[in-house]
């Protein structure tokens, strides 16, 4: 929560400051009906993730954020020079670290996660000038997770071990291969601000899952959601 109301404050920061340099000039406009010359607009994009999991009904001793990355290329869809739909492909990381520890004993445990993700962004587009433009984004996404591994490191007065097992899928209780119990199909929401200028494309995102990603199986009555905050760098053809 403390990072969805640090988001929204530096969004409307960032708005209030473009659309205050953008009242001098005589290219602005809030809403424009005009069609654009180009019909769809791909560009790559490679950022920073900074993800956690919101748990409910499960027990967790010192949750952290995990720092990730995110890379793919961005496809935009212009309905009018105001309006665009925003949709690519995406390989992206999540997760989140649980770090304990008292006296001689610590206990780490980390949660990979990789997924191709599709997002369906509605797109209000503010253009400042010609090369100039602020873009408010809001809307779906769907993922599906690709690959996954926790990492567990143990460390008892000096004795350490290690091990890692997969993260998507239930265990088998006739196999001795631990797993996770996370599934892998998770969709959520996402909003966000991007600016454009000279075609270089610079934007932060948040997103908050709405499926729960537990396997019952494996987690009973618990719950286990995504969150990710997200800086991105692209370019635009």
């Amino acid at each position: 929560m403390k990072k969805l109301i640090a988001f929204i404050a530096v969004a409307t920061s960032f708005v209030g400051v473009s659309a205050q340099r953008a009242s001098d000039s005589s290219e602005f406009s809030f809403w424009d009906n005009e069609q654009t010359e180009q019909k769809i607009i791909i560009g790559p994009r490679v950022g920073l993730n900074i993800s956690s999991l919101n748990l409910s009904n499960i027990e967790s001793q010192n949750d952290k954020s995990k720092i990730g990355f995110n890379v793919g290329v961005a496809v935009e869809f212009p309905i009018v020079r105001s309006f665009y739909i925003n949709s690519g492909l995406f390989y992206t990381t999540k997760g989140i670290k649980f770090d304990y520890s008292e006296r001689d004993y610590s206990e780490k445990e980390t949660y990979n996660a990789g997924y191709l993700e599709i997002p369906v962004y509605a797109s209000y587009r503010l253009n400042f000038a010609e090369e100039s433009q602020l873009q408010v984004n809001f809307g779906p996404y769907f993922a599906y997770g690709i690959n996954g591994k926790v990492k567990w490191e143990e460390n008892d007065g000096g004795d350490k071990s290690r091990y890692e097992y997969d993260l998507f899928g239930c265990a088998d209780p006739n196999s001795e291969d631990e797993k996770a119990g996370i599934k892998r199909f998770d969709c959520g929401l996402g909003v966000g601000l991007g600016y454009t200028f000279n075609r270089i494309y610079l934007g932060i995102n948040y997103q908050f899952g709405l499926v729960n990603i537990a396997d019952k199986k494996e987690w009973d009555n618990g719950k286990i959601k995504n969150t990710n905050f997200n800086i991105s760098l692209g370019y635009n053809f």
